[in-house]
């Protein structure tokens, strides 16, 4: 089943951390991808019962039954009405005759609320020099640097998300809650045990309160939907990697269990969560980021803005009932292998920085086409991602620690299979972002974003079928669904972030949902997400 994080849950909760020397939140390693808005972007197909071995059952609270009360999230549906694709004999997802399910994004913090001097800036092979580090503050600061000095980084996160659809999908009035805590540290092994350049990265991810996990298939759709997150296990481990870098920190090599999230596509919107693509879960396989597997990457940097890159990841369609632990999967996966190039520039060298990021992908799953169930091994696809500073009112003066600046994004990815699984062309968003609007707000940031997601053309007539199956008197609905939407990030304090939005979708499709009569209703979705970089209130860490 496709669950969450980007339009996934926080999946591998990426680590957000605020640089308040440069105005922006440098996400680290898994804080909150939650997804979210962050935070993106995972598909995994349901069957009507649980893959075998998966803890958890198929009809869950993301399945309601139909004619179940919408309020009801433990409602189960009637496998016999959920639309059938038929699974090839090799198929790498789930079981036969799985089901499509709304997806998850990257979770909140995660890749959340990056200014365009630290957009995908990580402290994972960075090989361009840091910030200054801010003055540490809180109750245990003094605890917090013998433990730096030690060789010890704490990371203790929270997120708070809250999504809601008043008037959009095909079951309208409904919203969602979820907390996340993220929990862990980076060991720098250099400083502990004398291993030059090398570094273990740990978090786990705790999810105690979930409200109405079904909130994305209630809304249906691949824009609005598509990001709610869908969360059966408590308990995930999200990040257990050893980094190594050598050659002065150009080449850096990473593996162990991680999330591709944190290294390929970063997302250039104001709100990471909100620019997640379905096609880099569903089709290129990355798994919603809270969801880490087996993997491995290098990357070089020519010089400290150009670097290029590849992995390959395991792709686990039983992510939904998985905590991460698992030293094998319980069905068959695939992998996906990823390669990017990059540009990136920060206000250091930089008066007007950009970034910029062309990645290709290939998962090796067995393909099944919607509409006709014919099978073929492996789907490939493409992204490409900008953000650019265009206008500074100062005029560009060097040594601004946050100016104010106007930021053009913008990002494609597109599916190179006409044929996949998941029924899904092309995905869009485009927008603009002001940054440090007020000087009494230096890290203040609002966004104006127009994105569109294209299914197939056998999507659409799967569509269409099902829709004549439950019942309805004919899907016509085109293939292009269209959403403008507003977003901001308020700094409540240097700890804590708001980052509220809001949706207005228009030719409102049902790839979220296909097997149901009802017709997507074009309305409203909103919600909010509360980061509280806890680590940083208390003193531990300076960033």
């Amino acid at each position: 089943m496709k669950s969450i994080g980007t339009g996934a849950l926080p999946a591998a909760l990426f680590t957000a951390s605020p640089n308040w020397k440069s105005g922006a939140v440098r996400f680290s390693s898994i804080a909150f991808a939650v997804a979210m808005l962050a935070s993106g972007a995972a598909f995994a197909q349901e069957s009507s019962s649980a893959p075998a071995g998966i803890a958890g059952p198929a009809g869950d609270a993301a399945n309601p039954a139909p004619g179940a009360s919408k309020k009801d999230p433990s409602a189960k549906q009637d496998a016999s009405a959920k639309p059938q694709r038929q699974a090839p004999a090799t198929a790498k997802l789930a079981q036969a005759n799985a089901t499509k399910e709304a997806s998850t994004d990257r979770p909140t913090a995660t890749q959340g609320i990056p200014s365009t001097d630290q957009l995908g800036v990580s402290h994972i092979g960075n090989v361009a020099p840091e910030p200054a580090e801010s003055p540490r503050q809180g109750p245990l600061s003094g605890l917090g640097q013998k433990l730096n000095d030690w060789g010890f980084t704490p990371v203790i996160n929270a997120v708070q998300m809250y999504l809601a659809n008043p008037s959009v999908g095909q079951e309208t009035g409904n919203h969602e809650a979820l907390t996340f805590f993220s929990v862990g540290g980076d060991f720098d092994l250099q400083k502990i045990a004398g291993f030059n350049g090398a570094t273990i990265h740990f978090q786990q991810l705790f999810v105690p309160f979930t409200t109405n996990l079904a909130w994305g298939k209630q809304a249906g759709d691949i824009l609005a939907g598509q990001p709610g997150p869908y969360v059966p296990k408590v308990s995930h481990l999200t990040l257990f990697t050893w980094e190594q870098k050598a050659f002065g920190d150009r080449l850096d090599v990473e593996a162990g269990k991680s999330n591709p999230g944190l290294y390929f596509a970063a997302p250039v919107c104001n709100q990471g969560f909100g620019c997640q693509s379905a096609i880099l879960q569903d089709n290129a396989g990355l798994n919603p980021p809270i969801y880490s597997n087996w993997g491995a990457r290098v990357r070089y940097s020519f010089t400290p803005a150009l670097s290029v890159q590849a992995g390959v990841w395991r792709s686990n369609p039983a992510f939904p009932f998985t905590n991460g632990w698992e030293w094998t999967d319980s069905v068959p996966d695939s992998n996906s292998w990823l390669a990017n190039v990059v540009y990136r520039t920060t206000y250091q060298t930089d008066p007007y920085p950009k970034s910029y990021e062309l990645m290709l992908y290939h998962n090796t799953a067995t393909q099944t086409d919607p509409s006709t169930s014919q099978t073929h091994n492996g789907t490939s696809g493409v992204y490409v991602g900008g953000r650019q500073v265009v206008y500074r009112p100062d005029g560009g003066l060097n040594g601004v620690p946050d100016p104010t600046a106007l930021s053009v994004f913008g990002s494609v990815t597109g599916s190179l299979d006409a044929h996949s699984s998941t029924g899904l062309e092309m995905t869009g968003n485009a927008g603009l972002i002001l940054e440090a609007p007020f000087r009494s707000r230096p890290h203040d940031s609002y966004s104006v974003k127009f994105s569109w997601a294209t299914v197939t053309p056998s999507e659409q007539r799967f569509l269409q079928q099902q829709n004549l199956a439950a019942g309805g008197s004919g899907y016509t609905v085109g293939r292009t669904e269209y959403a403008l939407g507003l977003d901001a990030n308020f700094a409540i304090t240097r700890s804590i972030i708001a980052s509220p939005f809001v949706m207005r979708t228009w030719r409102t499709d049902a790839w979220g949902n296909p097997s149901t009569a009802i017709t997507p209703k074009n309305g409203f979705a909103a919600g909010i997400l509360v980061s509280f970089f806890v680590d940083k209130m208390l003193g531990l860490t300076d960033h």
